[in-house]
């Protein structure tokens, strides 16, 4: 850059860090170098970190059975596969109606870069489900960013009621 004496010029600097920089502060050192003088700074950037999260089970498998009226429990791990911590990881259901889902824990306060947890979901299908397929949507969410995944949950019912009219057609 050609600057006359006295004279002042701007300069746009463009950083690009690598795509899986971890999250925080960082010092850029820059300096302006002509005939008579150096002038140094720093530049100083902070990392926010990608937000992403990751909601399976241990063994990938998306699907139970379970019977009309009884709990059924499974496990889900919930991942940070982001770079940056996530705080407040709140989970939820999206289930058919008069279906019970709990968690325990039902919120994660804090799932560090990389790190995973194992959590429980208690699903309960209404006492008066017909046998058949039905969906349940768990969510895991944050400010940042959320994930959900679709379970596919076969509902018996109770053999009670078969025995039952076994019983009424044989009297």
């Amino acid at each position: 850059i050609s600057l006359e004496a006295e004279k002042n010029q701007g300069l746009d600097i463009e950083v690009k860090p690598p795509q899986n920089v971890k999250a925080g502060e960082y010092v850029i050192p820059i300096s302006a170098v002509s005939a008579d003088e150096t002038i140094q700074n720093e530049l100083k950037v902070i990392i926010t970190g990608t937000y992403s999260l990751e909601l399976t089970t241990p063994n990938g498998l998306l699907n139970f059975e379970s019977t009309a009226g009884r709990e059924h429990e499974i496990t889900l791990v919930v991942k940070n596969t982001g770079s940056g911590d996530l705080h407040n990881v709140k989970l939820s259901a999206r289930q058919p109606s008069n279906w019970l889902v709990n968690f325990e824990p039902e919120q994660i306060d804090l799932l560090k870069a990389g790190e995973s947890r194992e959590i429980k979901a208690i699903i309960k299908p209404d006492n008066k489900a017909i046998a058949g397929d039905y969906a349940v949507t768990l969510t895991a969410s944050t400010q940042e960013t959320s994930t959900n995944v679709d379970f596919r949950v076969i509902v018996k019912t109770s053999t009670l009621w078969g025995l039952v009219g076994v019983v009424i057609i044989g009297a």
